[in-house]
Formats: structure tokens, C-alpha cells, sequence
């Protein structure tokens, strides 16, 4: 039996280029150390397997305008060759459920899709980030949190009404490296001492927790 299945496959909502999204852990549980057993969303490229994608800028598609593409002067912790067996396997259209948290871009934007189709793929319990905060479906901020990266980065967001995940440096100038007032450290994080993992903490889930703002040192 497969693990996993096709949730999406149709244009981008950030560049219109053809994506497909899989979801994957339905039928054994992600080891993932970090995040624990949630159920991985991977959305990719249709026209180039990852480890292409990110040399040829068919990345764009699914991860728009993120500061860690190697296009746009970052670099990515992923293993995009890992990433690769997953985009070339062959997977069914039909959904299949468990009962484990969803991590909504394990590789990839959930913005790329249609707000819609994320919502009704998605289980109670879930996390996920965007970079596309200033240009996505409004609607993603009651279930993903804008990835931000600097003070005004986080400024502008939440007076958008967004909840934030913000990457801070280790030192450096005042407020690149402060916790802020309405910000936790994750608690999953090597500076907190990886107390919980994502999948029992799920303080990641946009405007539908009422909790503070999230913060973590780039990692």
C-alpha cells in the first residue's frame, strides 16, 4: 500500500506553473527527529525533480519568494536529493487519513495551493509557514504563520494580523537577535532544549492558536 497520496495537482498560486502536492506518512510514521510522526506534505515542481528545480529555478513555483532558495541568495537545510524519490514515485488519488498531525510543506509553500484544497485535505491538527504572507489568500493566516526574517519583517506581518515564525541571527545588531516581547522560542528547537516535538507542541497552526508569536535561530 502506498504512503501517501496525491492532494493537489494543477497551477501554482504564486507563479501558475504546474505543481503537484503528496502527502505522505499514511500508512507508516515519519522519522523525522524534530517533528515527529506528522503526516509530510511535499509540494514540488512537475517539470523538474527537486534536486533540478533548485539549479533551474523551477523552485519559484513552490517556494516563491523564501530568502533560503539558493536562487535568491540562500541556502536550504533540505536533502533535495532525498526529495527526489518522492517526486518520482507514482502515488493514488485517492485520500487516505490517520490520525497524525499534518505538517503542510515539508518541501514547498502551502500558499502554491489553493487555500481550499488545503483546508480540505488537512486533519485537526496541523503546522505550517508561508513566505507569501503579503500576497497569499488572506484566508492562510488562520491556519499557517508568516515566516518572517527581520524586525520589520515581523512588524509589518503581525499589523496584518498574522501570527510569525521569525528566523533570528545568533548576535548581531540589536533586534536581530532579541526575543521579543510576543514571541516563545519553539519549543522544539536546540536553544530550548527540544522540550516537545512539532507534532505534540503544534503552536504553528496561523491564527487558529491564541498564543504568542514563534522564534528560532537559523538553523
Amino acid at each position: 500500500m502506498a504512503n501517501g497520496y496525491v492532494v493537489y495537482s494543477g497551477p501554482s498560486m504564486i507563479n501558475g506553473e504546474p505543481i503537484k502536492v503528496i502527502k505522505t506518512g499514511t500508512t507508516r510514521d515519519s522519522d523525522n527527529r524534530k517533528t515527529g510522526a506528522m503526516l509530510q506534505w511535499w509540494i514540488m515542481p512537475v517539470n523538474s525533480k527537486p534536486t533540478d528545480a533548485i539549479a533551474n529555478g523551477d523552485d519559484a513555483a513552490v517556494c516563491g519568494d523564501c530568502p533560503a532558495r539558493p536562487a535568491n541568495g540562500g541556502h536550504c537545510y533540505l536533502n533535495h536529493g532525498w526529495i527526489n524519490g518522492t517526486w518520482g514515485a507514482s502515488y493514488p488519488v485517492e485520500p487516505a487519513h490517520k490520525d497524525n498531525p499534518d505538517r503542510l510543506g515539508a518541501w514547498g509553500d502551502p500558499a502554491a495551493m489553493p487555500y481550499d484544497v488545503v483546508r480540505e485535505h488537512m486533519g485537526a491538527k496541523w503546522t505550517g509557514y508561508t513566505h507569501q504572507w503579503r500576497t497569499c489568500d488572506p484566508r492562510f493566516k488562520t491556519i499557517v504563520m508568516a515566516s518572517v526574517d527581520t524586525p520589520q519583517e515581523y512588524i509589518a506581518a503581525t499589523q496584518a494580523g498574522w501570527r510569525t515564525f521569525r528566523a533570528r541571527m545568533a548576535s548581531g545588531a540589536s533586534g536581530t537577535y532579541n526575543v521579543f516581547d510576543n514571541e516563545v522560542v519553539c519549543p522544539a528547537s536546540k536553544e530550548a532544549g527540544q522540550r516537545v516535538k512539532c507534532s505534540t507542541c503544534l503552536l504553528c497552526a496561523g491564527t487558529s492558536r491564541n498564543a504568542k508569536n514563534v522564534t528560532i535561530i537559523i538553523h
